[in-house]
């Protein structure tokens, strides 16, 4: 006879609202860190694009990793997702805005989300007293989910309001 995992109680189906915080927050993750590292790359007139000293440069691939993957987007789209990307952002404003949006607001609701998830169907978890399982889920979205809403919020702090900070803090 086999034991059951130590997060899983035995002959338990775990928590349906537990495994959909957990997927969101994985999500709100996967959005963050693109935003948080790729995004400046597509935004068109992004002061995190200027101070990578090519603002009005296509990115080029450095390592293996980026020239094979560039190799295929060529092959596939006949040019740089990169670019083109750029290039929508550069000549529609509400694509700007949508990107924006998507990289640096959506992962801190949704991180805020998944906490708010995990957290209650932990309390719902506990309160079965063992018909349900999930306490990994619950807990992993609440971690998750936070980091993803501080990475968002810090994306959202260097964006939007570190420019207007007084000269004194910016020197």
């Amino acid at each position: 006879m086999t034991t059951p995992a130590p997060w899983r109680e035995k002959n338990s189906p775990v928590y349906p609202p537990a495994r959909r915080s957990f997927w969101t927050a994985i999500v709100a993750l996967i959005l963050g860190l693109y935003g948080a590292f790729h995004a400046e790359k597509h935004i068109a007139y992004s002061p995190l694009r200027q101070a990578r000293g090519s603002a009005g440069l296509p990115a080029q691939p450095n390592n293996l990793y980026e020239r094979i993957v560039d190799l295929l987007e060529v092959k596939l789209f006949g040019t740089q997702v990169d670019r083109l990307i750029l290039l929508q952002t550069e000549q529609s404003r509400i694509a700007r805005y949508t990107l924006q949006a998507i990289a640096f607001f959506l992962p801190g609701v949704l991180g805020l989300t998944a906490v708010w998830m995990g957290s209650s169907a932990m309390t719902a978890i506990e309160q079965q007293r063992g018909r349900y399982s999930g306490n990994f889920y619950g807990v992993f979205a609440i971690m998750i989910g936070g980091l993803a809403s501080i990475i968002s919020a810090c994306m959202i702090f260097s964006v939007y309001l570190w420019p207007r900070m007084p000269h004194l803090y910016t020197s």
